[in-house]
């Protein structure tokens, strides 16, 4: 019995390094995260700002070390009498199959995860009131997530490029990682 079965224990343990050594798989990075984006505008968005920007977010990595982003962020001016002069409004940003990338600040030594669109393929979708097609096509978002010194990771920066960035500028939105 121990003859027939001897290849078993050699097959288990390689499987088990396949399976540990895809950068998905790292301990240090989790499966999923979520938060919130909670931030202000600079006053230079387009309709003019400021705006209180705020909204629940999550981050899926896949098993091919790519990562699923969504959020979804409301709008409104803090000042104003009524809804017009508010601007209350909404937009959905999702990013499928993000690159993902470590980022290590060498001053601080704090490590970031970067999330980023693919070149040359669309996988960015922001939309405006849910409209379709989306208003802001051919913009990009980055995602920074970073952690503190004693947990990680704990913050979210949104940064807007491309078409986007007309609207939102290309000064980041922060947000938190919510403990699970």
């Amino acid at each position: 019995m121990k003859t027939k079965l001897g290849w078993l224990a050699p097959l288990v343990a390689v499987v088990a390094f396949v399976a540990t050594a895809h950068p998905a798989n790292d301990a240090a990075t989790p499966k999923k995260l979520q938060g919130l984006i909670n931030d202000f505008s600079p006053p230079n968005t387009t309709p003019a700002g400021p705006y209180l920007v705020t909204g629940p977010w999550s981050l899926q990595w896949q098993p091919s070390g790519k990562a699923d982003f969504e959020a979804s962020l409301t709008m409104v001016r803090r000042d104003g009498t009524d809804e017009a002069t508010r601007n209350f409004h909404t937009h959905h940003v999702v990013v499928h199959d993000g690159e993902v990338t470590r980022e290590t600040n060498s001053s601080t030594g704090v490590e970031t995860i970067v999330i980023t669109p693919q070149e040359n393929v669309t996988t960015t979708l922001i939309t405006s009131n849910g409209g379709v097609p989306p208003i802001l096509a051919g913009g990009t978002v980055r995602i920074e997530i970073t952690g503190g010194t004693a947990l990680a990771p704990t913050n979210i920066k949104l940064i807007f490029n491309g078409s986007a960035s007309a609207h939102f500028t290309t000064e980041p939105y922060d947000g938190v990682v919510l403990l699970n």
